[in-house]
C-alpha cells in the first residue's frame, strides 16, 4: 500500500509548472507547488500522486530526567547529564567552604549566616542561571559565547586570561595538600605536632607533650590607667606562642626563606608533587567531558560521604557543640548594619559559587540545547549551600574541641586559608584516637575538593581555545575525530607549560609569590567588573526581552515549563537591576578600605610587588577594551556590522535549532498543536 502526506505549508513552487514537471521538485525541496496545493480530491490519480514529502516537523529530543544522548556530533555532548550537574556542584563546593566560610560566621556572627543565604538567591543563582544558559544557548566556551554582545565580546578573553593565572598558582594548594595525604599523614603526623625535630626552634610550643618547650619567667610594669600616671609590677610566665605543627609546615614543608627577595632553590618534594597533580589533571581530561564527565562521580560524591563522617565525628567530641554555638550566635558588633558583614557575604557568595570565571558557561556548552538547564542552576546553588554549612559545623566542632583541650580562647585557634588547613586542623587531628585515619579522610576529601576545581579551570581553558578554530573540519562524535585530538593536543600543552611556570611556587620564597598573586589575580577588582559587565550586557546590550524569548525557545520542552518561565523571568529582574547594584556598591566599596600596604604575616610587600600586582590585574582586563576598540573599527569600517546587535552568524550551534532556519517561528509555548495534515491512501483523501 502506498502512503503519503502533504503538510500544508506556503507555497514555493512556480506558478505555469504542470504536476509532472513539479514532483520531482517537491521531492527535493521538500514543498509541493501551488497545482498541486489547489488540486481537488477527485482530481488525485495514480499518475500524480506524489511520492513524499521531506518537509516533515523537526523531531525534537526526548525530554529525559538526565538529558542523555549525544546531540551534538562534531563539539560532543555529555553522555548524561547528570555528569555535568556533578562537575558543576564539584566546581562550586571547592576549598573556598573550608579555608573562608568559618572564618567569616566566627567574624560575624549567625547574622552572615542569614545574609548568606539571601544572598545565594538574589545574587548566586541569578548569576549561575546566567552563566550556564548562555553557554547552553551558544553552545560555545565564553570567547565565542560573548560574540552576541560584540562591545562587550572581550569579557570572554578576560575570563580565558584571568583562569590561565588563576590554574597556575590554584594547584599549588593541591601540591600541599598531596604532601600532607602521603608524607604527613602516613609518617609525620607523630612528629609534626613535637618540638623534638630538626626543624624546630626554641619557640616551638607542644603544649606538654614533650620537655622542649622552654617557658621564662617574665617582669613587666603594668599601668592603672591610660594616662600611665601610676602602675606596678607583676611576675608572669611567658611560653613560646608558635605551635609544633606550624613549624613544621614553614621550616620544613615551605623551608620558607625571608622574602620575595630571596626565592631560594625549587625543593624536589615539592616539585615532585606539582608534576603528579598535573598528570593526574592531563589524564582526567585527555578525552574532554567523556572522560572528566566519568571523574566527576567519584570527585563530588565522595568529598560529600567523606564531609558527612568528618561532621558526626567532629560533633561527638568534648567540646564541639560550644564551637559551634560560639560560631553562629549573633555577634553584638556585627549587625545587620554593619557594611563590611554584606561586602563580605557578596564576595563568599561569588568565590564559593565561582560565578564570573566562565566554568559553568563552558560546562553548559556540551549540554543538549532543550536541557532543563534552570533545573541545573537550582540543583548546583542548593548543593553549594549544603556543602557551606557541613563545611562550617565541622570546622566549629573541630576548633571547639581544640580550644578546650589547649583550654585557649576560641580567638586563638581560629583561622582560614592555608593556615587553618595546614596548621590548625593537624592539631586538631592529631589528638584524635586513630589519628593517622582521620588524618587520611580529612585530607582526601581536601584533595577531591581542590582537584575537583582544578580540572574545570583547565577544562575552560582548553574549550575556549579549542573554539577559536574554525568549525565543521572535526569529523564526527567519538574519541577519534579530530576535535578530541585536537583537545588532547592543547591538554597536553597546557598542563606541561602550567607546570613549568609553576616550578617558582614551590621554591623557599614561593610562599610570598602564591599570597601576592591570590590577593590580585582573582580579586574583587577582577570579578566584580567581570560580572558587572556580563550582567548590563546581557539585560541591557542584548536586551533583556530578546534574551527572554531566547530563553523561552531553548526551555520550551522542559518538564515543568510555566515554573521555569517564573524563574527565568525573577532571574531577568535581578540581572536588570538588584545585581549591578550589589556589584558595584561592593566595588566601590572594596576600592575604598583597600589597604595602604600589602603583607604576609610579619613580611611587608616592597611597592615593586604591589605594582606587579597591580599589573596583573590590568592584563587581565585588558582584552575588555581593546576587543571593544577593534569592533567599533569594525563596525565603522565593514558595512553590515554593529556593536550592540548580536552578528547574523551568532545563536544556536546547530542549524536544526536555528530559529532562522525554521522561518523565524519563535515557540513560546512549550506544546504545539499539529498542523492539518493531509494523508492519501489509495487516492481516498483524508483530513487529520
Amino acid at each position: 500500500m502506498e502512503t503519503s502526506a502533504i503538510e500544508m505549508e506556503e507555497p514555493e513552487g512556480e506558478n505555469g509548472k504542470d504536476l509532472g514537471q513539479n514532483s520531482d521538485a517537491a521531492v527535493r525541496n521538500g514543498k509541493m507547488g501551488p497545482a498541486e496545493e489547489n488540486m481537488d480530491s477527485s482530481d488525485i490519480t495514480e499518475s500524480t500522486r506524489p511520492i513524499f514529502i521531506l518537509d516533515e516537523p523537526e523531531k525534537e529530543p526526548p525530554a529525559t530526567c538526565c538529558g542523555c544522548g549525544e546531540e551534538n556530533k562534531e563539539r560532543g555532548n555529555w553522555t548524561c547529564q547528570c555528569e555535568m550537574i556533578l562537575t558543576a556542584i564539584g566546581w562550586a563546593a571547592g576549598l573556598g567552604q573550608l579555608w573562608r566560610f568559618p572564618m567569616l560566621c566566627f567574624r560575624h556572627g549567625g547574622g552572615y549566616l542569614a545574609v548568606w543565604l539571601g544572598l545565594h538567591i538574589t545574587l548566586g543563582f541569578p548569576l549561575v542561571l546566567l552563566e550556564m544558559t548562555l553557554g547552553q544557548f551558544s553552545s560555545q566556551g565564553p570567547p565565542r559565547a560573548w560574540r552576541g554582545v560584540p562591545l562587550l565580546h572581550g569579557v570572554g578573553f578576560s575570563v580565558v586570561v584571568m583562569m590561565s593565572i588563576l590554574a597556575i598558582y590554584q594547584n599549588i594548594g593541591l601540591v600541599y595538600i598531596l604532601h600532607y595525604l602521603f608524607v604527613g599523614s602516613l609518617r609525620d603526623l607523630p612528629y609534626m605536632l613535637r618540638c623534638d625535630n630538626h626543624w624546630n626552634t626554641a619557640e616551638c610550643n607542644d603544649f606538654g607533650m614533650t620537655n622542649m618547650t622552654v617557658c621564662h619567667e617574665v617582669s613587666e610594669f603594668m599601668w592603672y590607667d591610660e594616662n600611665h600616671a601610676m602602675g606596678f609590677w607583676q611576675n608572669y610566665t611567658q611560653c613560646p606562642s608558635v605551635s609544633a605543627a606550624e613549624e613544621y609546615w614553614k621550616n620544613y614543608v615551605l623551608q620558607v626563606s625571608d622574602g620575595l627577595e630571596d626565592m631560594g632553590t625549587v625543593q624536589p618534594g615539592l616539585a615532585g608533587f606539582l608534576f603528579l597533580s598535573w598528570l593526574l589533571v592531563f589524564l582526567v581530561l585527555a578525552f574532554g567531558i567523556k572522560s572528566a564527565g566519568k571523574v566527576a562521580y567519584l570527585t563530588t560524591t565522595i568529598p560529600v560521604v567523606l564531609l558527612v563522617f568528618l561532621l558526626f565525628r567532629a560533633m561527638s567530641l568534648d567540646g564541639a557543640l560550644e564551637g559551634l554555638i560560639y560560631h553562629i550566635t549573633p555577634s553584638s558588633y556585627a549587625g545587620f548594619n554593619n557594611v563590611d558583614l554584606w561586602i563580605d557575604a557578596v564576595m563568599q557568595v561569588i568565590y564559593s559559587l565561582g560565578v564570573g570565571c566562565g566554568c559553568y558557561t563552558t560546562l553548559s556548552s556540551y549540554n543538549r540545547f532543550h536541557n532543563n538547564t534552570v533545573r541545573d542552576a537550582v540543583l548546583v546553588v542548593f548543593a553549594n549551600i549544603l556543602v557551606g554549612l557541613l563545611c562550617l559545623c565541622m570546622a566549629a566542632g573541630f576548633l571547639g574541641f581544640l580550644s578546650k583541650q589547649l583550654m585557649v580562647s576560641m580567638e586563638t585557634v581560629v583561622s582560614s586559608g592555608p593556615h587553618l588547613v595546614f596548621v590548625v586542623f593537624p592539631r586538631v587531628l592529631g589528638l584524635l584516637p586513630a589519628s593517622y585515619l582521620w588524618s587520611i579522610l580529612f585530607y582526601l576529601t581536601l584533595l577531591l575538593l581542590a582537584f575537583s576545581c582544578q580540572f574545570v579551570i583547565v577544562e575552560t581553558i582548553v574549550t575556549s581555545l579549542l573554539d577559536l578554530f574554525p568549525s565543521g573540519n572535526n569529523g564526527t562524535g567519538g574519541l577519534c575525530n579530530r576535535r578530541m585530538l585536537l583537545h588532547l593536543l592543547l591538554t597536553f600543552t597546557t598542563c606541561i607549560l602550567f607546570f613549568l611556570l609553576g616550578l617558582p611556587l614551590v621554591t623557599q620564597g614561593g610562599m610570598y609569590l602564591y599570597n601576592l598573586l591570590d590577593t590580585f589575580v582573582a580579586s574583587g577588582f577582577v570579578i566584580l567588573p567581570i560580572l558587572l559587565l556580563k550582567s548590563i550586557g546581557i539585560s541591557w546590550f542584548y536586551a533583556i526581552n530578546r534574551w527572554g524569548r531566547d530563553l523561552s525557545y531553548m526551555l520550551q520542552y522542559s518538564c515543568c515549563y510555566c515554573c521555569n518561565k517564573l524563574v527565568t523571568v525573577l532571574s531577568q529582574v535581578c540581572w536588570c537591576l538588584p545585581i549591578p547594584a550589589y556589584l558595584l556598591a561592593t566595588l566601590l566599596w572594596t576600592s575604598l578600605s583597600w589597604p595602604n600596604e600589602l603583607s604576609f604575616e610579619t613580611y611587608k610587600y616592597s611597592d615593586g610587588h604591589v605594582i606587579m600586582g597591580w599589573l596583573i590585574v590590568g592584563v587581565e582586563l585588558a582584552p575588555i577594551p581593546i576587543v571593544a576598540i577593534i569592533n567599533c573599527c569594525l563596525a565603522c569600517c565593514v558595512k553590515g556590522r554593529t556593536i550592540i546587535r548580536p552578528p547574523a552568524d551568532w545563536g544556536p550551534y546547530l542549524q536544526q535549532h536555528q530559529r532562522d532556519k525554521r522561518r523565524g517561528k519563535v515557540l513560546s509555548q512549550p506544546h504545539v498543536p499539529p498542523k492539518p495534515t493531509i494523508m492519501v491512501v489509495d487516492s481516498t483523501v483524508t483530513s487529520l
